[in-house]
């Protein structure tokens, strides 16, 4: 019997790779339901594809209630690809409602991440996650043994490619140019995470989604850069021994175990390269001087409460003043900086509602400095 599963972002870059693996495997699962944004070209096509598939598009007024529609569907697992802080409101209703959730959107737990493990333990929901960082992490954790208890762990170490400014410093780095920062050098993805690959903002985001899936204390988890992007994650034991997990820069893999997980893809699901072509790897610490960005997020989530929203709000909104040539590269880390500095009202961040008001101040926040400066 195939598993059916809803694609929330499936015109994204997980969206692509989640149907490439679909349509090499269309007698173990079927496409139920999915969302997109604004691509209608690109989401006729799926349901061209798929057309038993019900879909909708999230940039709709109402579309909420369209959400609940595809949610109360029958199905297996959901995948939540959705893109930045539009992804908060759809995992969180799928934790309530005890769903098999395939985590592929950061920022959920990044905004709300108590809140939103809360309603999952309270519900019984599972995450499976989709990042590749994050889907190695799982695989060494519970090859160890400390999935749960984290017992004789030391470190984790989450990956970062560098970017394409990693070569840059000073203001070279500060004023690279739009075009040189969307050439990545070793993944193809959509031009805000492409952003944030460059400034290492995303491998913030990414610590702090480590902490909350994995329950991982901030400083029992660390990033380096490693530019060939085949080691995704790390695990050091207490003994300093380190254990990797590697595979070539391909979605595929961690989309694969998910879609499969608890079980294993079949053979070839993804044809991978063997180990003696692989490259050299090399691995360098983050200079969190020039990657202010990362350090900032860090922090964030070390302050708890509405900082990680704060954070992540303002990023989002640096990178769109950046990708519409108002503000130079280096201002990004700059505008994070003033809107974790700033004063904000007093919003309840234990829910959903106060820390989106946060979300909505700091954004507003970032737009009066970019036009103002």
């Amino acid at each position: 019997m195939r598993c059916k599963f809803l694609l929330f972002g499936a015109t994204g870059s997980i969206g692509d790779s989640t149907l490439d693996v679909l349509r090499q495997r269309r007698d173990d699962f079927e496409l139920v339901g999915f969302s997109w944004h604004n691509n209608a070209q690109k989401a006729a096509a799926i349901q061209a594809d798929y057309p038993r598939a019900q879909s909708y598009s999230t940039a709709k007024v109402g579309h909420e209630a369209e959400l609940r529609r595809l949610l109360d569907l029958e199905y297996d697992f959901i995948i939540v690809a959705i893109v930045g802080a539009a992804g908060v409101v759809t995992t969180l209703e799928a934790a309530r409602r005890g769903a098999t959730i395939l985590l592929a959107n950061k920022e959920s737990l990044v905004i709300a991440g108590d809140i939103v493990m809360a309603a999952a333990r309270a519900a019984g929901a599972t995450f499976v996650p989709v990042d590749s960082e994050h889907s190695s992490l799982y695989r060494l954790l519970k090859g160890a043994g400390a999935l749960e208890t984290h017992a004789h762990i030391r470190c984790a170490y989450l990956t970062a490619s560098g970017g394409p400014l990693r070569h840059l410093s000073g203001d070279d780095f500060y004023n690279a140019p739009r075009e040189t920062v969307l050439k990545h050098p070793t993944w193809v993805m959509g031009q805000k995470i492409t952003v944030d690959s460059a400034g290492l903002a995303n491998k913030a985001l990414e610590v702090i989604e480590a902490h909350h899936l994995f329950g991982l204390p901030y400083e029992k988890i660390q990033a380096v850069i490693h530019p060939q992007s085949y080691v995704h994650a790390m695990l050091m034991a207490s003994d300093g021994t380190v254990s990797q997990h590697v595979s070539q820069p391909d979605m595929r893999y961690p989309i694969a175990h998910a879609m499969y997980y608890p079980g294993e893809p079949p053979v070839d699901t993804v044809k991978g390269n063997t180990p003696e072509s692989y490259p050299l790897f090399e691995f360098y610490p983050i200079d969190e001087k020039k990657f202010r960005a990362y350090a900032l997020g860090r922090k964030a989530g070390q302050m708890g409460m509405y900082h990680s929203a704060v954070f992540n709000a303002a990023n989002e909104a640096a990178v769109a003043e950046f990708l519409e040539g108002n503000i130079r590269f280096g201002e990004i880390a700059e505008l994070i900086e003033r809107a974790l500095d700033a004063k904000y009202a007093a919003y309840d961040h234990t829910t959903i509602a106060g820390l989106l008001q946060y979300d909505s101040a700091a954004r507003a926040l970032v737009s009066q400095f970019a036009h103002t400066t």
